[in-house]
């Protein structure tokens, strides 16, 4: 995998830019995925080195066999989409036989459409000519239109023939035939290998794109190419042939986003297109007094025309790509457009940028759009619809729906083409009482609402192809109407004539009306002049106004012929269309970005046939909303020709939030599918943040990422060490609080200022949206205790007594400094007093000392009065003093200023460094108000880690083996997330609390957190692995500690251990009544930890691994064929002896010195990479925690103060641990016993019959092992000594059973288990495991007293049983020989065991007889009693007696339950009486309060209705006194 990050050149089209690194080729996979590698990256020396003439491409075999000199392509002929019929293939030489093969002839000029009617019916030829096309004129078209014309771009220069990559290079014809282009393809530049062979179809028509000169291949060798990266994406299940394949792509390397165009996001899209296309504006009128050349103005919209090279994209929600909005009032946007050659090639990227040149502002841009064909098969009746009215649009501008192709957006305007005639001069005296204009009609009229003009002019070659144009009305004048509006009057009363609306609004709308019909004249006259003839027509003559597109098209016309057809043919028509008319007739708009632009660009290739998932991690900090434009490529199937089919896929980019310390997935932020090539942009908002991007991709995939912010891309060990530097926003608000305090320091002595400075001081430390005043005052004294820490910090606790007056008097807490400093603590002790006046006071030592005395003595209660009044007094004297400080002019005022500015000069030394450790002190002190500044959001992507890793030998394969264990300590609580790093197939990691001896809960058999509590024994954490049906090869194991805080968990002794000793005990399966798999003695001569794990051939049973102590069971764990206890303390039952209590105590010391270089090393800002254990050991830890905004590292007093806590910490850890050594060793009163044991649970381990034939083989054996092999006349002496020979051989007998086991571990028919205890390599020899032989032992003994007892028992015994069998066994062909059942007493004890080896078994094979069991039936009475009718008559008359028994215990049990019942029901109704009696109760005091209630607004009621009453008698009186003066007023008249 390879990777690109960093700023990026566009690459030119020539050879101009600086190789690139080769992409490793894949290996071919042995299931012959595909047949040959990845296109190797383009590189200027490999294509000067290669050989053209033999057909040998670099490194390439030459194929065997082949006759003719002629290339051919190795990969085979292309596969051309399914409307194109290959009926024959050719090279140059067969149809060029009259004319000399070129790769170009005229290099100023092409036409791709006149002799290519034919290919047209594919949609992939028609979208290469139209690229083609648009990328000519993205490039040339300024330069051809200029005095002096000079190509920046040629589509023949991606041909490499018989020449080197030289910037003066030109492709020659090979007669050979073989050639070499250079496209964009995964992410880069590649070099393709293509022939000269040409497909036919059966009318002999080329089936590839060709010019009107017949002898020019570069368009066939380009499409050749082009096609080859086309059949990697294209599928043949899909609607469309180009499905999401661009070629623009290929031949720019510009990344391609598809934008949907949908209703409800049209208002973007249009605000999207006036930011990243030129746009028309109408001509300022000039001054008719100036009298300025055109050459020395420039018009205004030729500076608003020029090359927008910034936007951001838009995303709309739920991930639907629709258009891009950038706010207003940003940086000046330069379009594409009138520049001259040198700034477009700088700005397209095609000189080299030099170090010195600014990075870009914003990014660049350009867009076209496509429609979305019409499919046969098409169910869909709402697209149908949509489709149906967007080929209606199409015919009416002279496109055709069926033939769909990319058309290119080059202007947009929001005006008309033709400035609307000002109206005439109107006289001042018409300006006096303007008359109004009256309308008279019947009808309301509505009032007009204009619509903003938005129109968008496009550029196509298809313009009228196959399609007879539908011309648009130019007359939009409405025609008076011909009828009488309403209905005929009877009356002969002169009637109205009605005009219509359109005439009624008058000279409102003409402005209106003039721009419509220019508009559609124009429209007219641009479809006409595209049928009969298409003139040149630069982008600055289009801007101009209409007085200079006829002065330009005069010049044109003024060419000759010939200059104008070869114009005519390199230049797209270009028509008007109006926006809503746009998005209608198209579907989709293409926006390609062009990653030079961008500041930043991160790639991350990857090519693997495993299909497994692919991370990558993205971390991203700004104080600018984000803006990131993510590329996904995606090769899904490799190369297929005519004769070869692959099943289609697609590849699937996720990007997600994330974070270390969650274990749920994170949002979604994006997802894409696609079989190629896929863009989108994805905003985030201001902080930092961190994306997960997961791939799936078949073969291959390539994501790049373009942003003007920087950021950290790539694997997790590339991103996670930049998360323990401090985020953006944090050190915003660090650095406003520092300044702010420096801002109240400079402004100390100013008696106006200073309260302003104080204020912004406090709203800057304070967190926004806070107005509480007890909030504000916590917050004020979290400020102050924060700020006097770093005080200390900064001085080192040195010649604090000075600063602490100035921080007083800065803050006016007189009790915010640490509790040392009493001089206003309040306490009365004699104590505080002195040490007041010997911090303000110089004393002697003799005054010391007799003040010292005081501190032994009780004072007296006249003497508390005192200190208490001194006291106070010196309370009120240094608190008029503080006060005074903050007068200026004072030279109290004057002595802090100095010392602030003394300070202040330290601190802006390392200005961030402490105002990021003020901030940090803060959040320390207070986490509530630190949760509500903005920057504490950032806090959950702040992490820190550390690395320890171990090293592993080579293992077989189907082995389990340790991997890790060592003991952590936990400084304090925290959320830790465990992350390991193995190649080994199957690997699991257990945690253990030392404390409880219990399992964590979650296993970390992924990364997972958990929080993690402080204890005293730490935590051990153990890897176990297997290896599967492969060997493993050593290497290294890496186990990941992830936290926020730097205090990170550190190993509990100085260096690790990764050698281990492995004892491993193996043995058959033996079924039992116990279900007993297998029990060991273990026994210990010190404290001993160890691993214990059990395996069994069957996977599928269920075992119980058991520890016991004493026979109690003191731990144990339960597994599905396997069943691991991780960890297990072993005492030993001696005391710790004075020398192991020696080297304890040196152990400890040795890890105290550890711990104190560690420390340091932390500390430093260089953190130490790699720790050197010892050679047995290949532990190796990693510090990566420290940092440079971690000053409380950094820091001596609080390096110191963590030094000592540590050091705490592990003595009262090694203490603990000392003493359980001692007290459970060394107590006589505990003696230790344990065992290991395995038991078969649920009976789950059930044997075929051939284990079954086996096990009763070991059974007997086992019988065997416990006979007498003894005789009873053997003296005492002699039997001791060959009790022991029997012993030793019996030893030896056991380990060869064992040996011979071991060896065939593999052997599925036989059970067997395995056992395996794994301790440290150097404490092996303390521990001792024997197998529990107790029951054995046992019967061999009762055995031998019997023998000794009775000489001859065994002998006897075994005849019997030889006989029994000789009796009832079925002789099937002949009667067995039968041994001398009466051997002699001295050939006893050596005939007696193989004889009966050998016939047991040959009974084995035997088939037994029924057997009369009555022999062996138990019997209860001594003699057999005849059942009479007596003995009937008393069985019977016993049953009656249970029988009555029965019933008058159920009589009883009856009635007890009936009286419970009533019991109950009594309870019921006393519980009914009681809620009864609560409710009436109830009722009866609601009642009361309803009554007075209603009386209350009774009295209110009436009240009121009297008031009415008066108000309606002082009406009455009032209306009677109006109407008696008014009687009075006419009688006066």
């Amino acid at each position: 995998m390879a990777s690109r990050a960093g700023r990026r050149k566009e690459p030119p089209s020539r050879s101009s830019f600086s190789p690139r690194i080769v992409f490793p080729r894949p290996t071919l996979p042995s299931d012959g995925k595909w047949r040959f590698p990845i296109w190797p990256e383009w590189d200027d020396a490999d294509i000067s080195a290669e050989k053209w003439d033999t057909g040998k491409a670099g490194k390439e075999k030459p194929v065997k066999g082949r006759i003719s000199p002629e290339f051919d392509d190795p990969e085979g002929k292309i596969k051309l989409p399914a409307p194109l019929k290959v009926h024959s293939w050719k090279r140059p030489q067969e149809f060029l036989a009259k004319e000399v093969p070129v790769i170009v002839q005229n290099e100023t000029s092409f036409d791709l459409v006149s002799a290519n009617e034919h290919i047209f019916c594919c949609e992939l030829m028609r979208w290469i000519v139209s690229e083609i096309y648009a990328v000519w004129r993205i490039y040339n078209e300024n330069s051809l239109n200029s005095e002096t014309p000079m190509l920046v771009w040629k589509p023949w220069e991606h041909i490499y023939g018989l020449c080197k990559a030289t910037p003066e290079y030109v492709p020659l014809y090979n007669k050979f035939g073989k050639y070499a282009l250079k496209l964009y393809w995964m992410g880069c530049w590649r070099k393709i290998i293509v022939d000269d062979t040409m497909p036919f179809n059966e009318e002999e028509n080329l089936l590839l794109p060709a010019t009107t000169c017949q002898n020019e291949l570069w368009p066939m060798l380009l499409s050749k190419a082009i096609i080859k990266l086309a059949n990697t994406s294209i599928h043949e299940t899909g609607k469309r042939e180009m499905e999401e394949f661009t070629v623009l792509q290929t031949l720019t390397g510009w990344i391609p986003e598809v934008i949907p165009l949908q209703p409800e996001y049209f208002d973007k899209v249009w605000g999207f297109l006036k930011e990243i296309v030129p746009e028309f504006k109408m001509p300022e009128k000039k001054a008719p007094e100036l009298d300025i050349t055109e050459d020395d103005t420039k018009p205004e919209e030729t500076k608003d025309s020029e090359l927008k090279n910034g936007v951001s994209s838009m995303k709309k929600a739920d991930q639907k790509k629709v258009g891009k909005k950038k706010k207003g009032g940003e940086k000046e946007k330069s379009k594409v457009a009138l520049q001259s050659p040198a700034k477009l090639a700088k700005a397209q990227g095609l000189q080299d940028e030099t170090e010195n040149s600014p990075p870009p502002t914003q990014p660049e841009m350009v867009a076209y759009a496509g429609c979305t064909p019409l499919h046969l098969l098409e169910e869909d009746i709402f697209l149908l619809t949509r489709m149906a009215d967007s080929s209606e649009k199409m015919r009416q501008y002279g496109l055709s729906h069926i033939h769909s192709h990319p058309v290119l957006i080059t202007r947009t305007r929001s005006c008309p083409l033709v400035a609307p005639p000002e109206p005439p001069p109107l006289p001042p005296w018409k300006l006096l009482r303007q008359k109004k204009q009256v309308v008279v009609t019947s009808e309301p009229q509505e009032p007009v609402v204009e619509k903003p003009e938005k129109y968008v002019e496009i550029a196509s070659l298809f313009f009228k192809y196959k399609l007879n144009i539908i011309k648009i009305p130019t007359d939009t004048h409405f025609p008076q109407s011909a009828l009488k509006k309403g209905f005929r009057s009877i009356t002969r009363l002169t009637s109205v004539t009605e005009t219509d609306e359109s005439d009624s609004n008058g000279d409102m709308n003409q402005n209106r009306r003039h721009s419509n019909a220019d508009y559609s004249q124009e429209t007219t006259s641009m479809l006409q002049q595209n049928a009969e003839e298409h003139d040149n027509i630069s982008l600055d003559a289009k801007q101009m106004s209409e007085i200079a597109d006829t002065d330009m098209k005069s010049q044109t016309g003024a060419k000759s012929k010939d200059e104008t057809a070869s114009e005519d043919i390199s230049v797209s028509k270009e028509t008007w269309i109006t926006f809503e008319d746009f998005c209608v007739c198209f579907q989709n708009l293409y926006v390609f970005h062009k990653p030079h632009t961008y500041a930043y660009n991160y790639e991350k290739t990857g090519f693997k046939s495993s299909g497994e998932e692919v991370f990558y991690y993205l971390l991203v900090d700004s104080l600018m909303p984000i803006e990131i434009l993510v590329s996904f490529s995606a090769l899904v199937r490799w190369y297929v020709t005519e004769d070869t089919k692959q099943e289609c896929s697609t590849g699937v980019l996720r990007v997600e939030y994330f974070s270390w310390k969650s274990v749920t997935p994170g949002e979604l932020v994006l997802k894409m599918h696609t079989s190629a090539t896929k863009a989108n942009v994805v905003k985030l908002p201001v902080g930092r943040h961190i994306l997960l991007f997961r791939v799936t991709c078949p073969i291959g995939h390539h994501i790049h990422l373009c942003t003007m912010v920087p950021c950290v891309f790539g694997e997790e060990d590339a991103v996670i060490p930049a998360l323990q530097k401090e985020s953006s926003r944090f050190i915003e608000q660090a650095t406003a609080i520092l300044k702010a305090v420096g801002n109240v320091i400079n402004n100390f002595s100013n008696k106006d200022e200073l309260p302003k400075a104080l204020k912004k001081l406090e709203v800057a430390h304070c967190p926004p949206g806070v107005h509480d005043t007890k909030t504000v005052k916590e917050n004020v004294k979290v400020f102050n205790d924060a700020f006097w820490y770093l005080i200390e910090y900064i001085l080192d606790k040195k010649d604090l007594y000075r600063y602490k007056f100035a921080f007083r008097s800065f803050t006016l807490d007189f009790k915010g400094i640490s509790e040392r400093d009493t001089v206003f603590s309040g306490s009365y002790s004699t104590s505080s007093f002195v040490d007041v006046t010997s911090s303000s006071i110089p004393s002697e030592c003799s005054e010391e000392k007799s003040l010292s005395s005081w501190e032994t003595r009780t004072p007296t209660s006249e003497e508390e009065a005192a200190a208490l009044k001194i006291q106070a007094i010196w309370r009120g004297f240094y608190i008029r003093k503080i006060l005074k400080s903050r007068e200026p002019g004072t030279k109290e005022n004057a002595d802090v200023e100095e010392t602030w500015k003394n300070l202040w000069t330290v601190i802006e030394l390392n200005f961030e460094q402490y105002a990021i450790m003020l901030l940090r002190e803060m959040f320390k002190r207070n986490r509530n108000s630190a949760e509500k500044f903005p920057c504490y959001g950032d806090e959950w992507c702040k992490m820190y880690f550390v690395d320890y890793a171990v090293s592993y030998a080579d293992q077989p394969p189907n082995a389990w083996f340790l991997v890790f264990r060592e003991i952590f300590i936990v400084p304090e609580d925290m959320l830790i997330s465990t992350k390991v790093f193995t190649s080994i197939p199957s690997c699991r990691l257990h945690v253990l609390d030392n404390d409880t001896e219990e399992e964590m809960p979650l296993a970390f058999f992924k990364a997972q957190s958990h929080v993690y509590p402080k204890n005293k024994k730490g935590y051990t954490f153990v890897a176990e692995a297997h290896t599967g049906e492969q060997p493993v090869p050593g290497g290294k194991w890496r186990l990941r500690f992830i936290s926020s805080q730097s205090a990170l968990p550190f190993l509990a002794r100085g260096a690790g251990n990764s050698s281990y000793s492995t004892q491993q005990f193996k043995e058959h399966y033996i079924p039992n009544n116990e279900f007993l798999l297998f029990r060991y003695f273990v026994k210990v001569t010190a404290p001993h930890t160890a691993t214990l794990q059990v395996q069994t051939s069957n996977s599928d049973v269920f075992i119980k691994l058991q520890v016991l102590d004493n026979e109690k069971e003191i731990t144990s764990v339960i597994g599905k064929g396997n069943a691991v206890i991780p960890v297990f303390n072993f005492w030993s039952n001696q005391p710790l002896l004075s020398s192991q209590l020696k080297k304890l105590h040196i152990i400890q010391s040795s890890r105290k010195k550890g711990l104190e270089t560690e420390h340091l090393n932390k500390g430093s800002n260089h953190s130490s990479k790699d720790s050197k254990a010892s050679s047995k050991t290949d532990l190796v830890q990693e510090s990566k925690a420290s940092s440079k905004t971690d000053l409380a590292q950094d820091s001596k007093a609080s390096s110191k103060t963590d030094l000592a806590q540590e050091h705490a910490l592990v003595l009262t850890d090694e203490s603990l641990v000392s003493e359980n050594f001692e007290n459970n060793d060394g107590s006589p009163q505990k003696s230790h016993q344990y065992s290991i044991q395995a038991l078969v649970l649920h009976d789950s381990w059930p044997l075929t019959e051939s284990e079954s034939l086996l096990v009763q083989e070991l059974k007997e054996l086992q019988k065997d092992e416990i006979k007498v092999k003894k005789i009873a006349n053997i003296h005492h002496s002699t039997k001791r000594l060959k009790d022991k020979a029997f012993e030793k051989t019996e030893k030896e007998k056991s380990h060869k059973e064992r040996a011979s086991l071991e060896s065939q571990p593999g052997d599925s028919k036989t059970p067997y288990w395995i056992l395996r205890i794994v301790s440290e390599q150097k404490e092996a020899d303390s521990l001792e495991v024997k197998k529990d032989t107790r029951q054995v032992d046992e019967i061999r003994a009762m055995k031998e007293a019997w023998e000794s007892a009775e000489p001859g028992r065994a002998v006897k015994a075994f005849q019997e049983r030889v006989r029994f069998i000789n009796k009832y066994a079925v002789k099937d062909s002949e009667k067995p020989e039968t041994a001398d059942l009466t051997p002699s007493s001295g050939e006893a004890g050596k005939q007696a065991p193989q004889t009966a080896i050998d016939s047991r078994l040959k009974t084995q094979q035997k088939k037994w007889e029924l057997i009369d069991l009555s022999p062996y039936t138990r019997k209860t009475m001594s003699e057999s009693v005849l059942r009479n009718e007596s003995v009937i008559q008393q069985q019977q008359i016993s049953q009656e007696e249970k029988v009555n028994r029965f019933r008058q215990l159920r009589t009883l049990a009856l009635e007890q339950r009936q009286k419970e019942e009533n019991e109950r029901i009594l309870l019921k109704q006393n519980i009914l009486e009681m809620y009864e009696n609560l409710q009436a109760s109830l009722d009866e005091a609601r009642g009361r309060v309803y009554s007075i209630r209603e009386a209350y607004r009774n009295q209110l009621l009436e009240a009121e209705r009297r008031k009415e009453e008066e108000l309606a008698a002082q009406e009455a009186a009032l209306q009677a006194e109006r109407k008696k003066k008014n009687a009075e007023k006419k009688k006066k008249r």
